[in-house]
């Protein structure tokens, strides 16, 4: 077999080289040995449920696949932990787990000392360093508690017993766990949701059905995070497709230059990653104006026009414009490209499908279905704006939600579109999980008696028997007037934005109408937008050309009125109902992130952290509002 796992070396000047692949055989020899060297060194031993639990707590890299591969050589199962998560989770999960090893590098290590040191872990006692024990992690460890050893150790060790006395597997059952998926946890503590080798094989069988089956000629390049279920459900289906698979630097500002390396041929994307891509090539283009622009609008147009007809190629526009493009991405390789984890709009899939002349879909799931309930067909390249049809593990119904409005026998979404039925989505098959661990009550929440999964969104039937998103049976609130708010279903709409980089929406059932903390789009702003309003408003000191974002957020009551614009038109367009429409904002420099608390580690919102952050804030727009319920 070819290539299986690279990554990208960091010289101590700071340049990274080319991707350095090692093969299958020497990969599956690795695995062999650390898991040999597991058991070796008495680093396997059950907890109280009967399982044999090695934590992961790193960002992607070869070591992470190459241990958990180990560890089901031993009928065991992974706790991967978010790179991201603080002490105060990591005690969580080591805690309910009971994990008594964890395979980390130096940067995680001060956090799970941590979480030993204050939470009651009396089973956690070993750490294994991927990148190398030294005398002060050392030191850090014996305080906590803690043995430290090294990755390679475990190997070498272990590889000695397979070259003398060799090493016997034992497999796991369909059944048996394979990974715990702890979910991002918007309010509260994670639930770690059991997903089984059934789960994650009947997922990626079912996919591939669906024509979305990785080729040996294949390259991945590895950068969404592995404890989530959707990276993990690509990287099953990529390694069992004989595919090679290239791990990003952990970088995000650094990935383009890790796409531009490695030249992947099939990238899982989300949307966030589109949309900065979008953002960045259209403020280019406006602020290159002139013939530039003239001919990018024409060639879209054209390419546009061409999709409607299942055309992804055009001999002019692509030789001219977009090849050249794609190739400056380090996209000119990719055959084809998959849309998870969070709604994509539909302007930005078609323009990628433009742009790369290859298939762009959009698939749905949530980690309790192991990510793949529906995915688009590659060969439908000229609708967009739905999640494609049930794959060929599951099924899929719409169940009523009358208390919204929705029923299984609607013929029609928002006056004018046709459907066939609207509700909540449910799913049922082998892909569905068995529950959250020592979690029943959640568990029964979350799948019913038949055997459900009650997903909690709200989905219509296209008349070309496509999925659509519509709407969000949690996280709705009810206004002082009566009417219930999805506040998710708002901010997808208002995401189209290109001033708009995010969006919160708030409304609660003391208050008539709706406000909403806006985070600016930086690079449109600063660039397109500042030029294009240069001399319109005077900012004290300096011109709009000259501010900051901070800046332009806290002084420009020009940029809050553009913003408060675009706002109206979206939602007139999009045929948001009148209480659906944003009253009042706020502006702020300061993005929602994973480093401040704001976003989960799958890029969601905590909506009680940012309104935690914006409270006084609120109380301020609704106090100070022109807007009253009489006058809705």
């Amino acid at each position: 077999m070819g290539p299986c796992l690279g990554f990208r070396a960091v010289s101590s000047s700071g340049y990274a080289t080319p991707f350095v692949y090692s093969s299958y055989t020497e990969i599956v020899s690795r695995v062999d040995a650390f898991a040999a060297g597991l058991e070796r060194l008495g680093l396997t031993s059950k907890n109280d449920d009967g399982m044999n639990l090695l934590g992961l707590y790193l960002k992607n890299c070869m070591e992470w696949v190459i241990a958990e591969h180990a560890i089901f050589c031993l009928s065991g199962t992974t706790v991967p932990l978010y790179d991201t998560l603080g002490p105060t989770t990591v005690e969580f999960v080591m805690n309910q787990t009971d994990t008594p090893v964890v395979v980390c590098t130096r940067a995680e290590l001060s956090a799970l000392c941590e979480a030993k040191q204050t939470g009651n872990c009396p089973r956690f006692k070993y750490v294994i360093l991927v990148d190398g024990v030294i005398p002060s992690a050392t030191q850090i460890a014996q305080e906590a508690g803690l043995t430290l050893l090294s990755f390679a150790k475990v190997e070498a060790m272990g590889a000695q017993i397979v070259e003398t006395q060799g090493h016997k597997h034992s497999p796991p059952s369909g059944t048996d766990v394979a990974t715990f998926c702890y979910t991002s946890g918007t309010t509260g503590n994670p639930k770690g949701a059991l997903i089984t080798h059934q789960n994650i094989v009947c997922t990626t069988a079912g996919v591939a059905k669906r024509g979305v089956q990785q080729q040996s000629t294949d390259r991945h390049l590895s950068y969404l995070p592995l404890p989530h279920i959707f990276e993990r459900v690509i990287m099953a289906g990529v390694l069992a497709g004989g595919a090679s698979v290239g791990f990003y630097r952990g970088d995000p500002k650094l990935l383009l230059e890790d796409i531009q390396a490695l030249r992947p041929t099939i990238m899982p994307v989300a949307p966030r990653v589109l949309n900065k891509i979008y953002d960045k090539i259209f403020a280019g283009v406006n602020a290159a104006g002139g013939t530039k622009k003239k001919i990018f609008d024409a060639g879209l147009k054209a390419k546009t026009e061409g999709l409607k007809h299942g055309h992804l190629k055009h001999g002019l526009y692509d030789r001219l414009l977009f090849n050249k493009i794609k190739t400056a991405l380090g996209m000119d390789h990719l055959r084809l490209m998959v849309s998870g984890s969070a709604p994509l709009a539909a302007p930005v899939m078609n323009f990628f499908r433009c742009l790369l002349g290859i298939p762009v879909i959009e698939g749905y799931g949530q980690t309790e279905g192991s990510a793949a309930a529906t995915i688009g067909h590659p060969d439908d390249v000229g609708t967009a704006g739905h999640v494609g049809g049930p794959t060929s593990c599951c099924e899929v119904v719409l169940v009523d939600v009358p208390e919204m409005g929705y029923f299984h026998t609607d013929t029609m979404h928002m006056g004018d579109q046709g459907c066939k039925g609207r509700g909540e989505i449910w799913v049922r098959g082998p892909n569905v999980f068995p529950g959250y661990y020592k979690d029943e009550e959640k568990t029964k929440e979350t799948i019913n008696e038949e055997g459900w999964l009650m997903s909690g969104d709200i989905g219509l039937w296209t008349l070309n028997g496509a999925l659509q998103i519509i709407d969000r049976k949690k996280n709705i609130f009810k206004l002082a007037q009566g009417e219930y708010v999805a506040a998710e279903k708002i901010e997808n709409v208002l995401n189209l934005s290109s001033l708009i980089a995010q969006i919160f929406v708030y409304g609660d059932s003391f208050q008539s109408y709706l406000v909403a903390v806006v985070i600016p789009d930086e690079e449109v702003i600063l660039t397109t937008w500042a030029k294009k309003k240069e001399g319109a408003e005077r900012l004290t000191p300096g011109t709009l050309s000259e501010a900051s974002l901070q800046e332009l957020c806290r002084d420009s009551a020009l940029l809050k009125a553009d913003i408060m614009a675009e706002i109206r038109n979206l939602s007139k367009s999009s045929g948001l109902k009148g209480f659906e429409t944003i009253k009042s904002i706020h502006l702020d420099h300061d993005p929602f992130t994973l480093e401040n608390g704001m976003l989960t580690p799958t890029m969601k919102m905590k909506r009680q952290q940012v309104k935690g952050k914006y409270q006084t804030t609120i109380d301020e727009m609704y106090k100070n509002s022109p807007f009253t319920a009489s006058k809705l």
